[in-house]
């Protein structure tokens, strides 16, 4: 601001010369803007007491005429008089200008006048010997000027204030969307960005459908927060219910005020915008002004861009959250599996389990209940005290012996009175059921959110202790199922990777006339490739697999290393033909691809290729003779040849083939269908189709296709 108040300075400093009046700018406490203009007082006493004095009288003024809305004359002593005009460069500031004095004949004789309070003589009259007399209408003349001589300051400063408006809000959208921070400080910060709100505040969605103002800025804050809307009650409730924001102006008469105005909050304009967590509400920020009446268009749209980028803000916290979650499920998961497999007896691993779900799911209590006998337990427990552990054992025990009818039994949520709810895990294996693993939560809601992790690591923990109680020795194919099975908890896209890897791999094992053995060695390794060797060697017993697991990893290590070597280590040819599969489902079934694939025998990718053309099904009619030439356009059942578009991006040629079906607009499952493989590989190549192309959805992928020329 410091380029326009030197510019009003100069304007203040002309109109002194011009007028023989001194000129000064002021903030709504009367403190110095500018440097006074004109004979005030000689400039060694600009500072100091006499400033302080100067500024303790102005600001007394303006207490009592801050509402005028035009240039006043103010008398500050008898005959001495100053002209007071208001300067608006927003709604919510207010500056003031000053000139003067203005002296009649019988005040320019005395040498000291009384000031408003009769105790001293007021600062500016010591410039009173430099000002002419003034009739009447040359004090309507100069109040006028200086009614002119504010407006044009004000022009001034109106466009710095934008500026510096603007500025804010910009920084703080900027800030929000860094992440960080809390709702407090975002709703302070958005209260201090903008001028026209006078209040804001956010409504979050609570249990029962209903919204509870938590976090709030403006006046009568202790009142306001608290205050809790049903779907379609008021304003707030209103827009919870169309999830589409609004604007109120005019709304001081509004019978959905009076929630607000029976707090001591009285809103003459208001603003309601649904703040979205994904595709869920998850409230509605909420503001407005006591002052105003109506809410300006740049307002409503810096408070659109403000419930976005909180909105935004929220949904990345949730993501960050559930990654940490599952980085902590799957750290936990590893570290539980290594510690389960190496425990010498089952009380040792009944420890393990309880300490596990103590630390991941936080609640109060956690216990293993190991069957001896029919009329036997064993009681591992922490968070129990003796007697509730008995009466509850005793209750599980129950609830748990009735048979089953040969079914593997599920994980129940359980709650009983005086108790928080439970997760009842049992502990199965071999069709038999060896204990269960009673895990209290928080509340009920964490029952969804840990069921199929628990589910897991219990079936872990039931397979050890099978081997430890000598029932049985635990098959290895157990162990590769339960390993791709907790892959699938938390990476749902490698685990339909690897079911489409065994699904491709068996066959074509088969093709090689490879031994029975080493066929269902390859395609359990299929199952279990993402995981490392380090953590499969403290779990898988049988040596065969970890040696094509550890093939498959050492040949990705090359390929990352870039350049091919002159000299190849000897891989299994299970592991270079796991290579061989996953490369090709990671490059879309681009059997060019393959090329790349120097660590991998040459003959070896040969018969893949092979082996896949001779999976291709062609099916199309063929016109011969003169229909041939006689009918040139495509059939309804042809696939569109896209493959000499030049100026579409370059896709592999299953893409291309995908795209082609697209143009005829058949769905996922009609083009797994006609391609014969999975949906979730057509899913993925729609995907790298879309990434390609630069489109966001089919449409948009259709309508390039067009551009480049297809149908000419």
């Amino acid at each position: 601001m410091e380029r326009q108040l030197s510019l009003v300075q100069h304007l203040q400093d002309l109109y002194a010369d011009e007028s023989g009046l001194s000129v000064l700018l002021t903030n709504d406490r009367g403190e110095w803007l500018t440097r006074p203009s004109g004979a005030i007082v000689p400039p060694n006493r600009e500072s100091g007491e006499w400033r302080t004095r100067l500024e303790s009288y102005l600001r007394e003024i303006i207490g009592g005429n801050s509402a005028i809305r035009n240039g006043i004359v103010c008398e500050v002593s008898p005959g001495v008089r100053l002209l007071m005009a208001p300067v608006r460069p927003n709604k919510r500031l207010t500056y003031y200008m000053w000139s003067g004095c203005l002296v009649d004949e019988q005040a320019s004789t005395r040498r000291q006048w009384p000031n408003l309070s009769g105790e001293a003589a007021f600062p500016w009259t010591e410039a009173c010997r430099a000002v002419r007399l003034e009739s009447s209408a040359d004090t309507e003349k100069a109040v006028a000027q200086i009614g002119k001589l504010a407006a044009i300051a004000e022009g001034l400063l109106e466009q710095e204030h934008a500026e510096e408006t603007y500025y804010r809000r910009t920084e703080l959208l900027r800030r929000m969307s860094a992440g960080g921070g809390t709702f407090e400080e975002w709703i302070s910060a958005m209260a201090e960005a903008s001028d026209e709100a006078d209040f804001v505040g956010f409504a979050a969605k609570t249990e029962g459908q209903r919204f509870t103002i938590r976090d709030y800025a403006g006046p009568a804050a202790a009142s306001v927060q608290g205050l809790s809307f049903s779907l379609g009650e008021g304003f707030i409730g209103q827009v919870a219910t169309a999830r589409k924001a609004a604007f109120w102006d005019h709304v001081a008469q509004d019978p959905r005020t009076f929630v607000f105005t029976g707090r001591g909050l009285y809103p003459t304009a208001l603003f309601c915008v649904p703040v979205m967590r994904e595709r869920e509400l998850a409230g509605v920020l909420f503001g407005g002004s006591v002052t105003d009446a109506a809410i300006s268009r740049d307002m409503q749209t810096f408070v659109q861009a403000f419930a976005s980028s909180w909105a935004m803000s929220i949904t990345l916290e949730a993501v960050r959250a559930d990654r940490d979650t599952n980085f902590t499920r799957l750290s936990t998961f590893v570290e539980t599996c290594g510690s389960i497999n190496h425990a010498q007896d089952a009380k040792r691993l009944s420890y393990i389990l309880v300490d596990m779900s103590l630390n991941l799911v936080e609640g109060p209590f956690s216990c293993v209940v190991l069957k001896q006998s029919d009329t036997k337990v064993q009681l591992v427990s922490r968070g129990l005290g003796q007697q509730q552990a008995e009466r509850y054992v005793k209750q599980v025990a129950a609830r748990w012996s009735k048979p089953g009818g040969g079914t593997a039994p599920e994980a129940e949520l359980c709650e009983h009175s005086g108790m928080p709810p439970i997760l009842e895990c049992p502990l199965y294996y071999q069709n038999e059921l060896l204990g269960v693993w009673c895990i209290a939560l928080k509340d009920a809601g964490q029952f969804g959110l840990y069921r199929d992790y628990m589910t897991i690591v219990a079936q872990a923990g039931a397979s050890v202790i099978y081997r430890l109680w000598e029932k049985g020795k635990v098959d290895r194919g157990d162990a590769v199922q339960l390993l791709n099975r907790a892959l699938g908890y938390w990476d749902s896209y490698a685990h339909e990777m690897t079911q489409e890897a065994q699904e491709l791999a068996l066959p074509f094992a088969r093709s090689l006339k490879l031994a029975d053995s080493e066929v269902k060695h390859i395609g359990e390794a299929c199952l279990i490739y993402p995981y490392s060797p380090a953590f499969l060697s403290g779990i898988l017993p049988s040596a065969e697999q970890m040696e094509l697991i550890g093939d498959f990893h050492a040949i990705t290590r090359l390929l990352e290393e870039g350049k091919p070597r002159s000299t190849v280590p000897a891989f299994s040819a299970g592991g270079q033909l796991i290579a061989l599969v996953y490369f090709y489902l990671q490059f879309s079934r681009d059997l060019q691809a393959l090329d790349q694939l120097w660590p991998v025998a040459p003959e070896l990718r040969t018969a893949f290729r092979s082996f896949c053309d001779s999976r291709e099904v062609v099916e199309s009619e063929i016109m011969l003779g003169e229909e041939a030439a006689a009918s040139r356009e495509p059939s309804a059942a042809e696939v569109p040849d896209i493959r000499n578009l030049k100026d579409l991006p370059p896709l592999s040629t299953r893409e291309r083939e995908v795209l082609g079906h697209v143009l005829q607009g058949k769905s996922n499952r009609e083009i797994a269908e006609q391609l014969i493989i999975s949906e979730h590989t057509v899913k993925n190549h729609m995907t790298n189709i879309f990434q390609k192309l630069g489109v966001g959805d089919r449409a948009q992928a259709i309508a390039l296709v067009y551009k480049a020329g297809w149908n000419r």
